[in-house]
């Protein structure tokens, strides 16, 4: 799972928009068409919603977005405390999978969804001017469906646009992909 989020991330730094691009269809096409619809409910919800939850200095939040109902995706904050209850916090490769997994059986599709820098604030690895303080680059949602063993996990980059007020955009390829898939 780390390995395909490297692999996209690797994609889209190396100025491979349309591989990333292809690479996230591949992900999405490799899905049964009733959990594909369900990813893509989620992953919709987290394009549309991130920019209002994110902040500069705090980077990406930890949140939980979850099917709520037939047609309502929900999204809520998840705390480390939370989140610990499935394992030690400084494991988490191994229990990033368990927490919407978990919630994933009571509402049919999850995702967690965290930046990239997330065992940096788990650790607070560093004095002050340390690498601590850099900021997010990517967003990586891990999914899970309650018909799927287990779930892909994506990774979105994104952009900082404006300097006096700041706002996470995400690239137009996202949204692009996002809506082909949709349709087709």
């Amino acid at each position: 799972m780390a390995r395909a989020v490297e692999t996209a991330a690797a994609l889209v730094d190396a100025g491979g928009v349309n591989e990333a691009s292809a690479f996230m269809r591949g992900q999405l096409r490799a899905l049964d068409p009733a959990v594909r619809a369900d990813v893509l409910r989620v992953l919709d919800r987290v394009v549309q919603d991130l920019p209002a939850h994110w902040r500069r200095r705090r980077g990406v939040p930890q949140l939980m977005v979850f099917l709520d109902g037939p047609a309502t995706v929900r999204v809520e904050r998840i705390t480390f405390r939370e989140m610990s209850r499935h394992g030690y916090l400084d494991e988490f490769s191994r229990w990033s999978g368990a927490v919407p997994a978990a919630r994933a059986e009571g509402h049919g599709c999850a995702a967690l969804v965290y930046g990239d820098r997330v065992h940096a604030r788990i650790n607070r690895i560093g004095p002050f001017g340390s690498a601590w303080h850099l900021p997010d680059t990517r967003v990586d949602v891990r999914t899970a469906h309650r018909d799927l063993r287990t779930g892909p996990t994506f990774s979105l980059p994104f952009e900082v646009e404006g300097r006096l007020f700041p706002r996470l955009v995400f690239p137009a390829w996202v949204s692009d992909t996002l809506t082909q898939e949709r349709q087709g």
